[in-house]
């Protein structure tokens, strides 16, 4: 604890300093690698109250100052009471930050800045609500990041309002993204290739290329027997056999690397639809993310979602 409070400090300092960055001349391309690719490589993290949707009544994607600080208060007190205690932890009382605008959702298309579900999207996404809800009875019921399964890092990337680190390593024939997150570093193949549809996993396959300054990610080949990913807000990202996911990486300046993304699949929804984000660059190292060892939630949401349901079951005798 005392040391990610050392940290979100830090970070708030990092933060603080944007505008005067946005103010210096800007380099005029990324530095390199050896092998002469953008350079990407360190700890770039996220810690920002900006959900995947926008807000109900809330207009436009940028925010002015004072409505960035009227919507951070907006959303810490939609906060339920209980959270994960990182949560608490760090703190987070900014908006997302991207070219030094805030912004008020993710999504910055539909312009409504909403998830486009198709009436399959709709009715998946209430299925998916209600098994969260009722379903108890197996390990294999509850979602992948209940069960350590997912990795926020998986595309297409997420956030949660906590401070959180992610590692970038490069080599001529792989970039790599390991996030202080579930196990699993995330592999994007810079040499092409391809999977047949039977070999699935929760990431896909991530094949990348580079135009001029911006590494381009396509996946492909998503595991779906869970369709949903978590995100922060009330609906999910939901992902079929048949979707594509589009990824574009580019490093605007010494400390911000702007990650945008596009979700095509036209049986969820009406639309491609985007988000876009940015990280903020943090030299600290990334420690051992013990999901699997630790997770003794799993046990107590069973037992408690099993004495929910059989109290439910009395009182209605």
């Amino acid at each position: 604890m005392y040391r990610r409070l050392i940290l979100v400090a830090l970070l708030a300092s990092v933060l603080a300093s944007t505008a005067a960055l946005a103010q210096q001349p800007k380099p005029s391309k990324a530095p390199r690698t050896e092998h002469g690719h953008p350079d990407f490589q360190g700890i770039w993290v996220t810690a920002f109250l900006t959900m995947l949707e926008r807000l109900p009544g809330v207009e436009g994607l940028v925010a002015t100052p004072e409505q960035a600080e009227k919507l951070v208060a907006a959303i810490r007190g939609k906060m339920p009471p209980l959270v994960d205690p990182q949560v608490l932890v760090d703190d987070i009382q900014q908006l997302a930050k991207v070219r030094g605008e805030y912004r008020t959702s993710i999504i910055i298309d539909p312009p409504n800045g909403r998830l486009p579900y198709t009436q399959s999207g709709v009715e998946l996404a209430a299925k998916i609500g209600a098994r969260d809800d009722t379903q108890f009875d197996n390990p294999e019921e509850r979602p992948f990041a209940e069960r350590c399964l997912e990795n926020l890092g998986h595309p297409p990337i997420r956030t949660v309002p906590v401070f959180l680190p992610r590692q970038i390593v490069q080599t001529v024939d792989y970039v790599v993204i390991s996030n202080e997150d579930a196990p699993g570093s995330r592999f994007i193949r810079l040499k092409g290739g391809s999977m047949p549809a039977s070999m699935r996993s929760i990431g896909g396959y991530s094949v990348g290329r580079w135009e001029a300054d911006t590494l381009v990610v396509t996946t492909t080949n998503l595991r779906t027997d869970d369709p949903a990913r978590a995100v922060v807000g009330p609906n999910p990202v939901l992902l079929g056999p048949d979707t594509r996911i589009t990824e574009w990486f580019t490093r605007l300046s010494d400390t911000e690397l702007v990650y945008r993304y596009t979700v095509e699949d036209a049986s969820l929804y009406t639309q491609p639809w985007t988000g876009e984000f940015s990280l903020t660059r943090f030299d600290v190292k990334t420690f051992e993310y013990g999901c699997h060892e630790g997770n003794y939630s799993m046990t107590n949401m069973l037992r408690g979602g099993q004495a929910q349901a059989a109290r439910k079951a009395a009182e209605a005798k």
